[in-house]
Parts: structure tokens; sequence; C-alpha cells
């Protein structure tokens, strides 16, 4: 492939120069066209769309930098070479800002010349590879895109995401939109002894037949969840009302048409109306409750989950327990942010709850505190102390409480004090593994030391141990091992009676060539000149 090359400048003799002198077709380009002048040149750039420019700066009618902020955004992919003969500052941070490749100083050597527009023509065609290989992996996520909403409705369905910006991202790049919308599970219930390659060829018929009777009224996301059981939510299209009757109707219409293609029946489960992706795993358990009471109404059933207000029922707060164990979780990894953002959502959730459970709320509250206490108790028992209120000071606190936001304070000054003490401790005992390293080379410097030796003395990974020597002392552990060996053979070459190999054996290097390099590398000056700067 031949790169094409534009050239701009007012005088003639610099663009003939820069055409014929200059090999081309060795470097693998060609000159598409020359321009005298900044208005010609954008127009040429527009029409040609070149590789590479090479620009001067100051023009008649249009300067360089003023053509170049005009077609910026036509040829984004090309590398503008500026070729110039001012020596201002202010020039090259411009060109700079603009974007410029390489800012290039007349008169110009060609070899010079030469090195700047190979490094132009290795930078298009890794760009040209990038762009071939994020074309690939494009094409890539387009394919997988169905498999990929499968994934995100079963994640959502089972609370597997903690962060709603995150989840509405993903949503957004599908293309998915919750609004009032029915969520089903359709339970195949063939009784032969089929095997799972079987089983996975009725669900995606029973996927296909899905299709075919909702397509009309209603748009819909489905994902298997196990050999016997899909997913559906489904919504009306056009943003039409939700008719529940009518789904019902369409659902009856699958179980016979599954029967009479297939073979087999299935029972539908229903969840009553759900407004948001938030209420995805609050409708997953309802249908699971729905489906359970099949044990009453026989197989080949539709059983809405309404249905079931005659039977027991013990309130869910499954999703209540959910953000419980995130919170505790986060109280137990030190991060208060995430902590107090989850307490929140917590505080949310509950003002959604019926006021007659009142006293199970308070329970939740109660039970979340006491947890928070056992690892408050932990921390004494490792640390010595706990700043924060003890269970005993709280719990008459919640008794007394008469409304959800007080509740909520008290849990989250609660989980704040405690995260910030966990952070404090997990703080200190890092310092203290990094102290004990360092403690450790320096007994042991003169020993062929390796991080994991060291790692393996403290009872770490090698990737944390180094990730402490990166994080708090700015420098990785070899270089901190060279400097203490370094610092000790500076100390020993001051004494006169000791040669160079002597000094590097002492130090636990066994290569005196490699330890001469090594000092050079850290002092500056080789271990015979520094012996020498002593004596002065």
């Amino acid at each position: 492939m031949s790169y094409k090359v534009l050239i701009i400048d007012d005088e003639p003799i610099i663009r003939k120069g820069l055409t014929s002198i200059m090999n081309w077709s060795q470097l693998g380009c060609e000159i598409c066209g020359e321009a005298s002048d900044g208005v010609a040149g954008e127009e040429m750039i527009k029409r040609l769309r070149p590789d590479i420019i090479l620009t001067d700066i100051r023009m008649p009618k249009a300067d360089g930098f003023t053509m170049i902020r005009q077609v910026k955004e036509s040829v984004p992919q090309s590398k503008i070479i500026i070729l110039t003969g001012y020596r201002d500052f202010d020039y090259a941070q411009e060109a700079v800002k603009l974007g410029a490749f390489d800012f290039i100083l007349k008169p110009t050597k060609i070899g010079e010349l030469t090195k700047v527009v190979q490094r132009a023509v290795q930078t298009l065609e890794q760009d040209q590879h990038k762009n071939t290989e994020l074309q690939h992996f494009k094409e890539l996520y387009e394919k997988n895109i169905p498999l990929l909403r499968e994934k995100l409705l079963y994640n959502l369905i089972y609370g597997l995401y903690m962060n709603d910006s995150d989840i509405e991202e993903q949503m957004e790049r599908f293309g998915l939109t919750l609004g009032p919308f029915i969520m089903g599970i359709i339970d195949n219930e063939s009784q032969g002894n089929e095997d799972s390659y079987a089983l996975q060829l009725y669900q995606f018929g029973m996927i296909g037949t899905l299709e075919e009777v909702l397509s009309n009224e209603f748009s819909f996301l489905s994902t298997p969840l196990n050999s016997r059981w899909l997913l559906f939510v489904a919504k009306p299209t056009g943003g039409e009302e939700l008719n529940a009757e009518l789904l019902h109707k369409k659902l009856t219409y699958l179980q016979e048409m599954i029967e009479n293609c297939f073979s087999f029946t299935v029972s539908i489960a229903l969840s009553s109306i759900g407004t948001g992706y938030k209420d995805l795993p609050v409708k997953f358990r309802e249908c699971q409750t729905a489906l359970e009471h099949r044990f009453y109404l026989g197989g080949n059933a539709i059983i809405a989950y309404q249905d079931m207000e005659g039977f027991f029922r013990l309130q869910d707060h499954s999703l209540l327990e959910q953000k419980q164990k995130q919170l505790l979780d986060q109280i137990k990894a030190g991060n208060q942010e995430s902590a107090l953002e989850t307490v929140e959502t917590i505080g949310a959730y509950v003002k959604g709850l019926r006021p007659d459970q009142k006293a199970s709320i308070k329970s939740f509250y109660l039970n979340t505190l006491f947890t928070i206490n056992t690892i408050r108790q932990t921390l004494i028992s490792g640390e010595g102390h706990f700043e924060g209120q003890t269970l005993t000071s709280l719990y008459p606190m919640v008794e007394s409480c008469e409304n959800i936001m007080d509740l909520n304070d008290i849990l989250r000054e609660a989980a704040r004090k405690a995260a910030e003490n966990v952070y404090s401790y997990n703080h200190k005992s890092m310092k203290l593994l990094l102290k004990n390293a360092v403690e450790y080379l320096k007994e042991h410097y003169q020993e062929p030391l390796t991080l994991n030796d060291v790692a393996d003395k403290l009872y770490v990974s090698t990737f944390y141990l180094s990730r402490m020597f990166k994080k708090e002392l700015c420098k990785n552990f070899v270089d901190y091992l060279n400097e203490i060996r370094i610092e000790k053979a500076k100390e020993l070459l001051k004494d006169i009676r000791y040669k160079t190999y002597e000094v590097a054996d002492a130090i636990g290097i066994n290569d005196p060539h490699y330890f001469s390099k090594l000092f050079k590398k850290y002092v500056g000056v080789t271990p015979t000149e520094y012996k020498e700067s002593l004596k002065h």
C-alpha cells in the first residue's frame, strides 16, 4: 500500500526539492499533490484526503495553522509534519496543540526529514492495524449482542450488578428500555429421558414459538435459566398500555402450539407488572413463587402471581438481604464511599415497604447493626480499640425511632465509622508488612534475594508485595534492594583494604563487572572513580 503525501509551501523550490530529492516510493509513499497556500491546501486536503501532510506555517492567503484548524475534522487520521524557518517556541507549542505529528525547522536535512516520514508511515501502519482489529472486534461484538443481551438480563434478575450507572450504560448500549413489563418463566414439563442436547433444541423451539406468538403486540427479551426454564420479559410495542389479559391469551395459544408441535406441555408463571430494571429481581422471585403453586393447580397451567393472593405468603425481603450483604462486604473491605451509597439504597427500598411492616424493618436494622458490631469486636481483638457507638447504645436508639430516615441515619453513621476503622486497620497492616519487608532486606541484602524469597518469608504473594513497594515507596523491589546494596558498597569502598570484587561479594553480587555497571547506574561513577573521589 502507498500512502498519499500532500506538500503545501509557498516557495516553489521547496516544493520541487521535497518532490524530487526524497525517495518517496522507497518510503511507501507517493506525492498526491502540491499547494502554494493554505486556501488551496485546504481544498486539496478535503478532496484528496492525504495520509501525510507536509506544510509550512507562514504562507499567503491562509497560514498553515489556519488551514490545519479548518481540515482537522475531515482528515483526523492524517499525520501533519510542519516545516518552518521560525524557531519561536510558541510556534512549536501551537503545532502540538493542533495535533501535529512533528515540527521540523528549515533548512532541513534530508536524513532528518526521511526519519520523520518513516515514523509517520510506521504510525499510519499501526493505526491501520489497530483499526482493522477494532473493526474485527466490532463485528464480533455486534454478532454477539443477542448473547450479551441475554447475559445482561440474567445478571439483572439475579441481582449480580452493584452499580446503577453501569447497568444504565449497558442497557443503553444494547438498546434496551424497560417501561411497564410482565416477566414470565416457561417450564418444560416433558417427562421423557431426553438428553441435554434435545432439551436445548426444545428451548430453541420454544423461543421461536414465543417470538411467533408475541411479536405483533409485544416485544420481549428472553434467556434460558437451565435446561427446563426459559425466562422472558414482555412489554407492549409502540408505547401502548400493557394488556395483561391479552398476554394471557397469547400464552395460552403458545401452550397449545408447543403441545401440538413438540408433544410436551409447559407451565407458565407470570409476575405482576414491573416498571423498570430495578424491579427485575423482584418479579423473578414472584415468578418462582407462582411456579411453586403448580402443586395445587397441576401441570400445563398459566399461574399469575396476583392470583396467589389468597395463599400463604411470607413477605419477600431477599433484595433487602442482598443489599445488607453488599453493605457488610463493603464495610469489611473498608470501602466507606460504597458503603454509604448502599445505605442510601437501603433507605430508598425500605421507604417503599408497607407501614404495617414497622417491626420487621426495625428487626432488619438491628440485625445489620449486630453484624457491624461483630466486625467491631473482631477489630478490637486485633487492634485493641475501635471508635464508634456500641450496640448497647444503639439498641434503644433504634427502638425509639419512629421514622425510616432516623433509622437510616443510625445505620449510616455505624457503617461509616466501621468502614473507616477497617480501612485504618488495613492500611496499618500494609505499612507493617512493608516495614517487615524493608527490615528483612536490610538484614539479608548480602544474600542472593528475589522478590519471591521475601514474599515467602512474609506469607504473601509476590504480586501483592510488588504492589506495596510501588504504591508506598514509588519504586520497585529490585531498585530498593539495589539502593540498599549500593549504599552499603559506598561505605565499604571508603576502606582502602577492600578491593572492588570483595565489596561486590560482600553485598551479594558475585559478578564484579555487573557490580561496576550497577554502581555507575545509581551513583553516576564507577566504584574505582568513587574511591578516587574520596581521596580529594
